[in-house]
């Protein structure tokens, strides 16, 4: 809803110009349903955070990751555009994989939000399937 009322403010501007403005829109918007979601669960009684803050400001953003993608596949909506269901399902499954991607790549190579002592770590660091010593 909010970003067909942000289209409708923005329609008089180049399409190329709109597209920084649904971005950055996006962007805030995910962020912030994200940190009202993190702070919604903090003081539920089966969740523990090691770093509160931490949890509150990158957690909320590795959680607004899914808000994002989500939202941008269908940023160029258009309303004399119908998709039929194959093309929404196809449309939905490869967004759901691209965020299973980059989630992946961020645990890959950002790694965990606070650090993990060595006595939790994984005996095997790296993935599985790739034998560090081949």
């Amino acid at each position: 809803m909010t970003l067909c009322r942000l289209q409708h403010s923005i329609d008089h501007l180049p399409e190329k110009t709109q597209w920084p403005f649904k971005g950055a829109w996006i962007l805030a918007f995910s962020y912030f349903i994200a940190y009202l979601e993190t702070f919604a669960i903090s003081n539920f009684p089966y969740f523990e955070f090691v770093d509160r803050a931490s949890m509150y400001k990158v957690g909320s953003l590795f959680y607004a990751i899914y808000f994002m993608l989500f939202s941008m596949h269908r940023i160029d909506e258009k309303l004399d555009k119908q998709w039929d269901l194959a093309r929404v399902a196809i449309d939905a499954l490869g967004v759901a994989m691209l965020v299973t991607i980059i989630l992946d790549w961020w645990r890959i190579f950002l790694g965990p939000i606070v650090p993990i002592p060595d006595s939790k770590q994984c005996l095997q660091p790296g993935l599985p399937w790739f034998p560090r010593n081949a």
